[in-house]
């Protein structure tokens, strides 16, 4: 069995002294993981977009890669520390909690327009919480970030309930605000500007549903939690 796709690499893995296991985000067949020589010449660097052959006997079956860079981003490594960050949590994010060999043709969609946007440093991590917000829905939990549920106006959205991911206007979260998740202003309105505790609430936020109703309570990867650690202001 033979395929060719396009897809973002996510991260290697040694598996012997020549060769490597590939984890790749395809565009039609989702999360791959796939065998592949070491080379002389430069690989395909994390982050980068790359066409791809994969042979396999079974669709199933871990097959053998061969990668061709399309669009290096290995710029961004040379980028401030937030972004390269947002950058290794979103890949690991990837790799860790999509299932293999399941297509998401929207979140495919998403990382790619994310990664063009680390390349501004004013977008770079709104658009990293709103990738979370994404990934949260296509992974099975339905936010619902527009609306008030008890009310049902749209303005003044300010937290969100932990039980069942409903925006919550802030006269009504009132009485039970300290049971409620922040919703920054920057995940509903996109001309909004925000500040770094906008961004940790923003995490804060989507971490809780990661945790709980994506990863069943596996730990989230490092790099998100050392992104955060470093957005979080020294008296917070």
């Amino acid at each position: 069995m033979q395929w060719e796709d396009s897809g973002i690499i996510l991260r290697y893995r040694t598996y012997s002294e020549r060769q490597l296991i590939a984890s790749v985000f395809t565009q039609h067949h989702g999360r791959v993981d796939g065998m592949i020589m070491r080379t002389k010449t430069a690989m395909p660097q994390p982050g980068d977009y790359v066409n791809l052959r994969c042979k396999a006997r079974l669709e199933q079956h871990m097959g053998t890669l061969q990668l061709e860079t399309k669009q290096s981003h290995s710029s961004l490594q040379f980028c401030e520390a937030n972004r390269v960050y947002a950058l290794k949590s979103m890949l690991e994010m990837l790799v860790t909690l999509l299932p293999e060999h399941h297509p998401y043709e929207k979140l495919w969609l998403y990382v790619n327009e994310t990664i063009q946007l680390f390349y501004n440093a004013a977008e770079a991590l709104k658009a990293y919480c709103r990738f979370e917000v994404v990934l949260v829905e296509e992974l099975g939990f339905g936010l619902s970030l527009s609306v008030c549920a008890l009310t049902g106006s749209k303005d003044n959205l300010s937290h969100v309930s932990p039980k069942t991911g409903r925006a919550v206007c802030y006269d009504a979260a009132k009485p039970y605000i300290t049971k409620l998740l922040q919703l920054p202003e920057f995940l509903t309105n996109t001309s909004s500007k925000a500040t770094e505790i906008d961004y940790v609430y923003a995490m804060q936020l989507t971490g809780h549903f990661l945790l709980h109703h994506v990863s069943h309570n596996r730990p989230l990867p490092i790099a998100r939690t050392e992104l955060l650690q470093k957005l979080k202001p020294k008296n917070y």
